[in-house]
């Protein structure tokens, strides 16, 4: 089980512009923000923030190809290579190894629901591919929800060496720490919300975007030095975010959130609704509150 990748692991939030099209010459300066909030690793066309199930394939080859380029081993960088169709994903986790990404994440397929059994083969087919780590990514917003039961056969398979748990669910979370985490099978993320908890039980870190990495640094840093204290104050900046006049997803919170820190990612892709000008307003004070930097 390898401790390459630990602590907070931050998706780049894609850039679109006004007519919804990938601009590309703007990833770098996505990810340089996303650095400059904090992290220790970096997912590129990866998790539901990032609007994977939005892109094309070859839109998301060319996310991660521009961010391995941007990162240029500063950090790990995980290739996302999620998608339906189990041939589009063999192309991806080609395209990731030209490319030079250090790890691969995955969630289950969408769409069509997958049964558990399915979900299983999908991962073992991902890791007969590839020699890179694996994170196995479990997130229901975006796909179906993982059983507990069926994420532990996953983190089994040789080549997945990561596992995150994105429910908000501590029983679950939990028994995934245990069973997963503790017994070797693989390093246990989960997200903000019990972000400080899950350090307490011994868990890995946590994935989520800039700029709520800065407060997520915070409680890593306060953690990893003892103060329990300072810990448990950045964890409640979580408490906060939203702030309460935001009426859209996340991907329309962080794509605020990045521009108003001057950061050119545009809107969330069609149909998918922006943030409203009080909403934005409230983000930009939570901006100042939490220390986030601007561009």
């Amino acid at each position: 089980m390898s401790a390459d990748i630990e602590g907070v692991v931050a998706p780049v939030v894609t850039p679109l512009d006004e007519d919804g099209t990938l601009v590309p010459d703007r990833i770098p300066e996505s990810v340089e923000f996303t650095l400059e909030c904090g992290c220790h690793a970096i997912v590129a066309s990866g998790t539901g923030v990032q609007e994977t199930s939005m892109l094309t394939p070859e839109e998301r080859k060319t996310v991660v190809t521009e961010t391995v380029a941007a990162v240029d081993g500063r950090v790990p960088v995980l290739a996302g290579v999620s998608y339906p169709a189990q041939p589009v994903v063999s192309d991806l986790i080609e395209h990731a190894e030209t490319e030079g990404a250090d790890a691969l994440l995955a969630m289950p397929p969408w769409g069509v629901k997958p049964s558990q059994d399915a979900i299983v083969r999908y991962y073992e087919n991902i890791a007969a591919e590839t020699a890179l780590p694996i994170l196995a990514y479990n997130n229901p917003s975006v796909t179906v929800d993982m059983a507990k039961e069926t994420m532990l056969r996953v983190a089994k398979i040789d080549g997945i060496e990561y596992a995150k748990e994105s429910s908000r669910d501590w029983q679950k979370l939990g028994w995934l720490l245990e069973r997963i985490h503790h017994e070797g099978h693989a390093d246990v993320l989960s997200t903000m919300d019990v972000f400080l908890p899950t350090l307490q039980t011994g868990g890995t870190g946590i994935i989520t975007p800039a700029p709520l990495t800065v407060p997520s640094m915070a409680v890593y840093e306060a953690f990893q030095d003892g103060d329990l204290e300072r810990a448990v104050e950045a964890q409640r900046t979580f408490g906060a975010f939203p702030p309460e006049p935001v009426d859209a997803g996340l991907i329309a919170v962080c794509k605020a959130a990045t521009e108003l820190a001057g950061v050119e990612v545009g809107s969330p892709r069609a149909p998918y609704e922006s943030v409203g000008g009080d909403g934005r307003e409230a983000i930009d004070g939570w901006l100042d509150d939490v220390g986030v930097p601007r561009l």
